[in-house]
């Protein structure tokens, strides 16, 4: 399997250096570049979809973070790998709590990168090397929640529309989604919760959602 990845950063030089580097890389193929967020959602728009995004967090007219959000609701399934350096610890945090799966530094090295984008795809969250303390508390926090956590603020709502027997068409038009949108949302909370039933679902919201 190839691994499609969009690059977005305002420094066309730092996306040449990443495409050079991954160009040499198996199965890895850079499909769009943008210099800030709205890039990329156009670049969506026209139907070039990856697997990974790998974004910088400060960029103008949209920044990383405001795409990272609008990406967890419009297309939840791709995963955001963050770029930063140290003292942007701050900004990391914001990222991973918009929905990013994780974080390299700017200076990481190739095979790092590497393994930070197959980590992404198999659905692990990925962060580099040398973290500070700071994201370390946010990882080792997230990793201790209780399992109902795991799910967004939309997947929630929407587990709730399902236990009232709503059907993908009724959730898409009550949450102004579109049908693919809902079903997206769907087959990531049968995975999140490993329940592949419809009424597992619904027993699982009646037990656990207010």
């Amino acid at each position: 399997m190839t691994i499609k990845i969009i690059i977005a950063d305002d420094h066309q030089l730092f996306i040449d250096g990443i495409k050079s580097i991954l160009s040499k890389a198996i199965a890895i193929e850079t499909i769009g570049e943008a210099n800030n967020g709205l890039e990329v959602l156009k670049l969506l728009e026209n139907n070039l979809i990856p697997d990974v995004i790998l974004t910088d967090i400060r960029m103008p007219i949209m920044d990383g973070i405001k795409l990272t959000k609008t990406l967890s609701k419009s297309h939840p399934t791709l995963k955001v790998l963050a770029l930063s350096m140290f003292d942007q610890t701050t900004d990391v945090i914001e990222m991973l709590n918009a929905g990013a799966k994780g974080y390299v530094t700017k200076n990481v090295d190739k095979s790092e990168l590497i393994t930070a984008l197959h980590t992404l795809v198999k659905g692990d969250y990925y962060f580099s090397k040398n973290l500070p303390q700071d994201i370390k508390a946010w990882f080792d926090k997230e990793s201790l929640q209780p399992e109902e956590t795991l799910l967004t603020k939309r997947e929630t709502e929407i587990l709730q529309l399902i236990a009232k027997g709503r059907t993908s068409l009724q959730i898409a038009k009550h949450l102004k989604l579109s049908k693919y949108t809902v079903d997206t949302h769907r087959k990531n909370i049968h995975k999140k919760l490993n329940i592949k039933s419809n009424t597992g679902l619904v027993k699982y919201a009646l037990k656990h959602l207010p």
